[in-house]
């Protein structure tokens, strides 16, 4: 594995902030709520990447500090999100969904399964002031759509401060992603491992590059790798 000469940090698994109740375990890639940790502050608009675990049946409510942007994305089962109407929001497995939260608000999460534990994903970006929570964007995707590329999930938007690309990976396959002009990446691994840029990538290991080269150069190191990458506003 060729030395890394890109500047950049990564952000090891076993090192995330863990916040744990009897309904639900959190772990924090930067401070968050309760987790919070001087080496683990934003990266340009990205506020926060959580792993969530919420147990059957349970309710979570995430307090918005300041405006923002999130993803949502279920690894495992479907997540409901309760509306200030009271109305649940599904959001299933193969989707991403944006929702803009003003501050001063909460995310509302909920496990319609009595029994089964569901994981999430959901990562915060910094939003202009939002006045009440608004439903973004819903990008459906299939095993089909990720085989062995980056598919582009959330394309450039003037009210987004990300683009959002997912794939799912044979072992060895390499594939090159290009960095769009004044953007920090950010890649975070759902499954598997992966060399990227010179540096070795576990399961729910995140990586962020500055001054990223054109392109970042990625390999899977094992079949069915499973790749979240963020093109982040500075």
């Amino acid at each position: 594995m060729p030395a890394p000469t890109t500047p950049g940090k990564i952000f090891l698994a076993d090192q995330r902030g863990l916040v744990e109740t009897s309904e639900f375990r959190r772990y924090c890639t930067f401070s968050f709520g309760l987790f919070q940790h001087a080496h683990k502050q934003p990266l340009g608009a990205l506020l926060a990447l959580n792993e969530e675990l919420l147990a059957g049946g349970a309710t979570v409510a995430l307090p918005v500090a300041e405006a923002a942007h999130v993803l949502l994305l279920p690894i495992t089962g479907v997540v409901e999100v309760l509306l200030p109407s009271g109305d649940p929001l599904p959001v299933e497995t193969e989707q991403l969904q944006v929702l803009t939260l003003p501050a001063g608000s909460a995310l509302r999460l909920q496990n319609p399964f009595p029994h089964d534990i569901i994981r999430i994903l959901h990562v915060w970006l910094r939003a202009a002031e939002a006045s009440a929570v608004a439903i973004g964007p819903l990008a459906a995707f299939s095993a089909g759509t990720l085989a062995n590329r980056l598919a582009l999930l959330l394309p450039a938007s003037p009210t987004l401060p990300v683009t959002v690309s997912l794939g799912r990976f044979a072992g060895r396959h390499e594939v090159e992603y290009v960095v769009p002009p004044g953007r920090l990446f950010f890649a975070f691994v759902l499954a598997g491992a992966f060399e990227a840029e010179g540096r070795l990538l576990h399961e729910s290991d995140g990586l962020a590059l500055w001054d990223a080269p054109a392109p970042v150069e990625l390999e899977a190191l094992s079949n069915d790798a499973l790749l979240l990458v963020l093109a982040v506003a500075h």
